[in-house]
């Protein structure tokens, strides 16, 4: 039974080394150096997500992206230019392909020595028993390396290969399925019981070479004694498999695994250079009577990258951030869509520091009442030179669902808890910023996780609040809600220009699962409203908290009309035309030098027929700004109306020269050379016009009259 049992255990573990070909069609319709790649150079180091991931790509770009990225993942050493992983790799594979393959009629690659060769690197010591008469052709590997420990290896272990039958190539030796006796060439067997025959084979083997016959019962140099000739050995069994995932130990494939449910997100550059990140969002009240969504980004350091100006001592790199708001309900409607490139620049410490603590990105933007769907992309982008292929290019994700409410001034509510690492005062004019009120700033804790003995910083926002209201904190585990571990009562008045803060000591918590419930009481105690917060109190005794810290420069509060501006958009996504347009007039009545507002507010007013407050709009602008192609268009399809055709082709041809023209300011432009009586022109801009969109009837009709003329 033991040696079926160790023959199956065996068998099964040694068909996972080499990955199948799939039975489907996609291996053939690689480019045969993709094919190559994946069948020769790194069979035995591929994952099967991997595997599958690079199986489903379609072009030229998308592979050498993944196999750029599948490298990246496995450099030892990012500091450096060079990948010591895969230089080491190709020197491995080009030796078994040129002396372990010599004695068979497959490349060495796909042989059994080729094999755990490219998996472990020269073994320290290889003993040759081909001279031996009574011994089949044998070869003994073994290795003697501390650094294999890192892969989950013991530091000493024997591999065995043999010919079998003193035929064929060295194949894998199996303590388990083969036995000493297979190794010698003339043993006569004399019907004893395994166990005996066993015993004698090792003794007979023990004569010629003790390690021998020590690698013939296990591979494990702290096996191998004399109670192994009655079981196989399972410390062998567990060895090859702990060989087999070495590859994969501490290996982070999410770049691939998270592929198909990123693409299309990002540009295909990106692609494979997903990293991991913790995220937080937050809806908060803010100025001007708004709630602000806050978001925060937080990536560990290992996964930023940074470029050192040799000359100035300056590290820097590049953040590309891009928000998107979308309706829960409407997933095809777009509420908010932001994107921004900041450059960002660290002195010698900051950059030292950062490489050792994390980084965060946060950012914040007003959003009208409602239900959303959040996505913010965050990329990373270091470039050496202007090379672009020496660029290092990453990107991860914050996805969230947010509930915005409607602004009210009646009912005690409390805003969302925030958990923050820590609450600061940096100085300066009090601002509202993201997680900044007024003189505040809070480092949120987006991993929900603190140290024994840390302290929390939790905040809530109290809205209409009354006097006499009361807030209480309590803290209590998850798992028995009924048990309180802390507790504490604040009166409300004492917080009046910022949002309620606490400190809240962990001291004596052990590690868990708890939960923070914050309670606004009115005067005689009865609960106005409640919030709740999960969080974890590790058994560490310290976690990494982050030092460095980038903002989206959003200044709402600050500049005249840019709230309500930002609003009248979101409203005008959502179809609600009237609130955008009163939000609009709110913007150029606060800030009439802002030229978008006067845009946003002319265009509905296009709409509407109101072409005399447009002109009265857009003039100004045009005077201070006269190459801006949306003042051209919508000042010039205004002039069209009015049929002052004159300034209208004047206005529409100065557009034309700074971007190419849509059909319908095409069918404008030609209805004003028309009126002009410039024919030929006329006709040149309507078949354009028709090119690009061909339903329109009262275009073909004008054409076909000058047609006709």
């Amino acid at each position: 039974m033991y040696r079926w049992l160790g023959a199956f255990v065996l068998s099964t573990l040694m068909a996972s080394f080499v990955q199948a070909a799939p039975s489907d069609e996609r291996l053939k319709r690689l480019p045969e150096k993709h094919r190559l790649w994946l069948e020769e150079e790194v069979t035995y180091i591929i994952t099967k997500a991997e595997r599958e991931v690079f199986l489903s790509l379609e072009t030229e770009q998308e592979w050498e992206a993944f196999i750029d990225a599948f490298w990246r993942k496995r450099d030892n050493n990012p500091t450096t230019e060079e990948n010591e992983y895969r230089e080491e790799h190709n020197q491995r594979l080009a030796y078994v392909n040129q002396f372990l393959g010599r004695d068979t009629f497959r490349p060495g690659w796909m042989t059994d020595r080729g094999r755990f060769y490219i998996l472990l690197g020269p073994p320290v010591e290889r003993s040759d028993y081909s001279g031996y008469d009574e011994i089949y052709p044998t070869e003994l590997w073994f290795y003697n390396d501390p650094e294999l420990k890192r892969f989950g290896l013991p530091p000493f272990f024997y591999l065995l290969f043999f010919r079998r039958g003193g035929m064929g190539e060295l194949e894998l030796y199996s303590p388990a399925m083969d036995g000493p006796q297979k190794l010698l060439s003339a043993y006569q067997t004399r019907g004893y019981e395994p166990r005996i025959e066993i015993e004698r084979a090792y003794k007979q083997l023990y004569r010629a070479s003790p390690e021998l016959a020590h690698a013939s019962l296990s591979f494990r140099t702290d096996e191998g004694d004399i109670a192994q000739f009655s079981a196989p050995s399972f410390g062998t069994i567990a060895l090859l498999d702990q060989i087999s995932a070495a590859p994969f130990r501490g290996l982070d494939t999410s770049y691939a695994e998270f592929f198909d449910v990123h693409k299309g997100l990002v540009e295909s550059e990106y692609h494979f250079n997903f990293v991991p990140s913790w995220g937080a969002t937050h809806v908060l009240a803010g100025p001007g009577e708004t709630f602000y969504l806050h978001w925060m980004i937080e990536v560990d350091p290992k996964n930023i990258s940074l470029v050192r100006d040799e000359e100035g001592g300056i590290y820097s790199t590049v953040f590309i951030v891009s928000a998107e708001v979308v309706p829960r309900d409407e997933p095809d409607r777009t509420l908010v869509e932001l994107r921004r490139e900041s450059f960002v620049n660290f002195t010698e410490a900051q950059a030292e520091t950062g490489t050792r603590k994390p980084f965060t990105y946060s950012g914040m933007i007003p959003v009208a009442p409602g239900s959303y769907d959040v996505r913010v992309t965050l990329r990373n982008r270091a470039c050496p030179g202007r090379d672009e292929s020496e660029c290092r290019k990453s990107y991860t994700l914050l996805e969230s669902s947010v509930d915005v409410p409607t602004w009210q001034t009646s009912e005690p509510r409390l805003s969302e808890i925030v958990l923050a690492y820590r609450a600061e005062r940096p100085g300066g004019e009090p601002v509202y910023r993201p997680y900044r009120f007024g003189s505040l700033q809070l480092l949120p804790n987006p991993r929900r996780t603190y140290a024994i003995g840390e302290s929390a910083v939790a905040m809530a926002d109290v809205l209409n609040d009354r006097p006499g209201d009361r807030v209480r904190f309590r803290i209590v585990r998850r798992e028995d809600p009924g048990q309180i571990r802390l507790e504490k009562l604040v009166p409300v008045e004492t917080f009046r220009l910022e949002p309620l803060v606490q400190e809240l000591s962990l001291e004596g918590f052990v590690g868990g699962r708890y939960r923070l419930v914050v309670d606004l009481l009115d005067p005689q105690g009865a609960v106005l409203d409640t919030r709740a917060s999960d969080f974890d109190v590790s058994p560490r005794t310290s976690v990494a908290r982050p030092s460095v810290q980038v903002f989206w420069p959003m200044i709402f509060p600050e500049v005249p009309g840019l709230l309500e501006i930002t609003l009248g958009k979101q409203y005008l996504n959502l179809g609600e035309k009237e609130k955008a347009r009163e939000l609009f007039e709110a913007s150029v009545a606060a800030s009439p030098q802002m030229g978008s507002a006067r845009e946003s507010l002319a265009s509905l007013l296009l709409e509407e027929g109101d072409t005399v407050r447009v002109v009265e709009l857009l003039e100004p602008v045009y005077q201070q700004v006269p190459d801006r192609y949306e003042v051209l268009v919508l000042l010039g399809e205004a002039y069209v109306k009015q049929e002052n055709y004159s300034k209208a082709s004047e206005l529409l041809e100065k557009a034309g020269a700074l971007r190419q023209l849509d059909a319908r300011y095409l069918s404008f432009l030609a209805v004003s050379h028309y009126q002009l009586g410039h024919r030929e022109r006329a006709r040149e801009l309507l078949e354009r016009s028709l090119s690009l969109q061909p339903d329109q009837p009262q275009v073909k009709e004008l054409l076909e009259k000058l047609k006709s003329d």
